[in-house]
């Protein structure tokens, strides 16, 4: 046997394993067990429902959620890191759980380049700078006045200490130098109530949790966190044309499985979700949701990664967050 003959056969003999175990689930017709890493009733839910739904068309194999929430997501993602990497088993990930537990958590069980797959990414949504129709503020020139007016500047609502709003607050004082107190709350909801209520001065959410009060007159949204004005809100601008350049966070939502998953598996549930996401009824569901869909494949969820990675990084050092 040749040397080439002699390498070729040793690549063939170590691919084996990880063939055999991408057709032994191509073949087997099983459930793919989807994660969810929060309790039910959130987007993420819905959108791994919407997904399993899609899945026998799209894959031959049903889809079947699992919610396993705690510790800020970071127990599903774990969960999903430890599957057997055959297709079987994959997860819901979002910004906050992949970008951002790492920095808050001295150990999520996970490393999120290391120890997952990415398969794809299907939506995201923006984020909204809000206050109170009854402050009397109207733009995000007058937040940074009314905040340097005040001695220990302004109060400011969020979900909770660590997530995707509140990282996305404090991404907002470290570009403009703003001071404030921050109120975490357990849920958009109370937050929101407070805020209209005058007991906080401003919050950072998601659009769709303020959009209602926003349309009813309660709430002013100053500023969106996108790269474009939201249709919902043609007359709102951006960070960015507010006076913040290159100021642009959305919140994702995409799809992980265990980083052992053999490329043909891979691109083959990547494929099947991007289709599923992109059908017409699944998208103006995931729409109605708040949220717009972005398909992404496994290339370019891992450079987004990266981007995240060292964005929201740089923001909790700065912060000096932890959270146990």
């Amino acid at each position: 046997m040749t040397q080439r003959r002699a390498a070729f056969a040793r690549r063939r003999f170590l691919a084996a394993p990880a063939l055999l175990a991408a057709s032994g689930a191509l073949a087997q017709g099983g459930p793919v067990r989807i994660i969810v890493p929060y309790t039910p009733g959130a987007f993420n839910d819905t959108l791994a429902r919407l997904v399993g739904e899609g899945m026998q068309g799209a894959l031959g194999q049903p889809g079947v959620v699992e919610n396993r929430p705690g510790a800020s997501g970071s127990i599903g993602i774990a969960a999903a890191a430890q599957a057997a990497p055959d297709g079987t088993t994959i997860a819901v990930a979002n910004t906050a759980n992949l970008a951002m537990n790492p920095f808050l958590f001295a150990n999520t069980g996970y490393d999120p380049q290391r120890d997952l797959a990415p398969l794809c990414v299907v939506a995201r949504l923006m984020n909204a700078l809000t206050v109170s129709t009854e402050s009397g503020i109207t733009s995000l020139q007058g937040l940074l006045e009314r905040a340097r007016a005040r001695p220990g500047g302004l109060s400011y609502a969020s979900s909770g200490a660590g997530s995707s709003p509140h990282l996305a607050a404090e991404l907002l004082k470290h570009r403009t130098g703003m001071q404030g107190v921050h109120v975490p709350y357990r849920g958009s909801a109370p937050g929101i109530a407070d805020l209209i209520g005058g007991r906080v001065d401003w919050t950072m959410d998601n659009l769709s949790n303020v959009l209602p009060q926003a349309q009813g007159g309660k709430l002013r949204v100053l500023a969106v966190t996108g790269r474009e004005r939201d249709p919902t809100l043609p007359d709102v601008p951006t960070l960015q044309e507010a006076g913040l350049a290159d100021f642009e966070v959305y919140v994702w939502f995409g799809f992980v499985g265990p980083a052992g998953l053999p490329p043909a598996l891979r691109e083959r549930l990547s494929s099947a979700i991007l289709r599923i996401a992109q059908q017409p009824d699944t998208a103006e569901r995931i729409r109605r949701g708040g949220a717009t869909v972005w398909p992404q494949d496994s290339a370019q969820f891992a450079a987004l990664l990266r981007a995240e990675l060292d964005k929201w990084g740089t923001v909790i050092r700065a912060a000096g967050l932890k959270l146990e």
